[in-house]
């Protein structure tokens, strides 16, 4: 895409708001500061809090985390971590069950990177924290955050972010 006119880029996304008006509220969606929107390249220089040597800048403190293990054992590159959290069957999957088990329609499916990530997020937590019930999240690290956006980008990459539970 970076190769193409930008005339020709213009009539795809046109076409495809055509397709699916809906996605132009995604184009005007506000991205609060410090919320997303942040995408260090592939490669850059590992930030100073990263043990690893495979986490990213993050947009907030909050998820200025690194699963703190030396490079060759970093989370990240386990293969379990593959199968587990970056495998699209196993996303699949677990989308299946969720849907069926909270009676979920099938909304979240028209975009399949998002639908991914989020599974994926979901199956990091639930395999390095087992079930944890609602309202308490944990924030995942910085490695394995940018392992998931990667392998299921955003084409605008534009990024939640960790959300902190609500108070109840």
């Amino acid at each position: 895409m970076k190769t193409m006119p930008r005339e020709q880029l213009e009539e795809i996304i046109l076409g495809v708001l055509d397709e699916n008006p809906g996605l132009i509220l995604d184009f005007h969606k506000p991205v609060a500061r410090g919320e997303g929107g942040y995408h260090p390249p592939e490669g850059a220089e590992s930030p100073d809090w990263c043990v690893c040597g495979k986490c990213r800048e993050m947009p907030t403190q909050a998820e200025r985390i690194c699963c703190e293990r030396e490079p060759r054992h970093c989370f990240s590159l386990l293969p379990d971590f593959t199968v587990l959290v970056l495998d699209p069957a196993v996303l699949r999957l677990a989308r299946l069950q969720r849907r069926d088990i909270l009676l979920l329609d099938d909304a979240d499916e028209e975009d399949p990177h998002k639908a991914n990530r989020h599974a994926a997020y979901r199956q990091y937590i639930l395999w390095a924290h087992g079930r944890l019930g609602v309202g308490n999240r944990r924030v995942i690290p910085s490695c394995c955050v940018w392992a998931i956006r990667d392998k299921y980008p955003n084409p605008f990459q534009i990024y939640v972010g960790f959300v902190p539970a609500r108070l109840v």
